[in-house]
Formats: structure tokens, C-alpha cells, sequence
């Protein structure tokens, strides 16, 4: 196994990391390049797919699903769920959106907004909500040192599972709470 001290680099190993684009991409830019990778791979740009793919890049965080159908019908009311799951294996070759692992009841989604490959979550161990992080310095570590080891990054993962200070302290989480509340007084 190799080793690499954390947060450091080798003195003289005369490598220095890549520097990481920041630049999130635009909608209409990450719709474009969705459609040319559906076409150039001979799959046909129907309006549902069109539909699902817009409605992908408006969420601004994770999405399963579910969620992406919802948001989708708010454009197109006859889409499915079917349509949904053929296309989302298609959203994934294309590389506009990426799996994040966050619990174990729903497959999750991302989209691909900047040129890296990170994706970093902190989740609640009791109410299961979802912080998304972004820090540079876990882009710049992952690639030096997949680099330094001879690989190229393709996609890194990060999830973290915590219990928040309210379950520590007073032995429920405040969210799940307010959470609960919510449901009842919708009923």
C-alpha cells in the first residue's frame, strides 16, 4: 500500500497537482452537451427525454428519482417513471449527472455542474438530511494523489455520515422534528 502523508506534499518529487476549473457550466451548455452525447451515441432526443433532461439540471443538489418525475411532469404531465429510469443510465454514460451514495432507500443524483470530479455530502444520522460541501483542498488531494500513484481521477465520492449537535446534546435532531410536525399538519 502507499502511503502519503496527510495534507503534504513530497519535497522533491517536482510534481505539482493540476489546477482544479472551478467554472460551473451553464444550463443551456450542459443541455447542449447531454443532447449531442444522446444523438452521437444513437439514442433519439424525444421531447420526454428533452423534458427529463432540463428538469435534471434544476435541481440544485441531490435528486432521485421520484424527484426528477415530479419535476419533470411540471412540464410534460404524461411522462413516467419508466421514461424516467431508461433515461437516467443515459444521463449517467453521458457524464451530466453522477451517482452520490446517501443512504440506502433511494439511488441519488447529481449533475455535473463544474469541470471536477468531486462530490463531498455530510449526512444526519437521524433525520437524513443532506449538507453539501465543497472544499478545494479534497479536489486538489484526490487528484495529486491519484496522480502521484499513476491514475487519472474520473470521480470521487465523500460521504459522511454525522450525528448533528441537537441528537448529541438533547437526543433528537431538531430537523427531524420540525420535520414531523410538517407531515402532521399536512394530514
Amino acid at each position: 500500500m502507499h502511503k502519503i502523508a496527510p495534507w503534504t506534499f513530497p519535497a522533491n518529487s517536482g510534481k505539482r497537482p493540476e489546477r482544479v476549473e472551478r467554472l460551473k457550466k451553464q444550463p443551456d451548455d450542459l443541455f447542449r452537451e447531454a443532447v449531442s452525447y444522446l444523438r452521437a451515441s444513437g439514442f433519439r432526443v424525444t421531447k420526454p427525454r428533452e423534458v427529463i433532461v432540463r428538469a435534471a439540471i434544476s435541481f440544485p443538489g441531490p435528486f432521485h428519482a421520484e424527484d426528477l418525475l415530479a419535476r419533470a411532469r411540471q412540464n410534460d404531465r404524461l411522462i413516467s417513471l419508466a421514461t424516467v429510469y431508461r433515461t437516467l443510465p443515459m444521463l449517467l454514460d453521458s457524464r451530466l449527472i453522477r451517482d452520490v451514495e446517501l443512504n440506502r432507500e433511494h439511488r441519488y443524483y447529481e449533475v455535473n455542474r463544474e469541470q471536477s470530479p468531486a462530490s463531498f455530502h455530510i449526512v444526519c444520522a437521524d433525520c437524513h438530511e443532506v449538507v453539501q460541501v465543497q472544499d478545494e483542498c479534497i479536489t486538489l488531494r484526490e487528484r495529486f494523489l491519484a496522480n502521484s500513484l499513476g491514475f487519472k481521477p474520473m470521480k470521487l465520492t465523500v460521504r459522511i455520515e454525522a450525528a448533528c449537535l441537537d441528537l448529541l446534546e438533547k437526543g433528537s435532531c431538531s430537523r427531524k422534528t420540525a420535520l414531523h410536525q410538517a407531515a402532521k399538519s399536512k394530514v
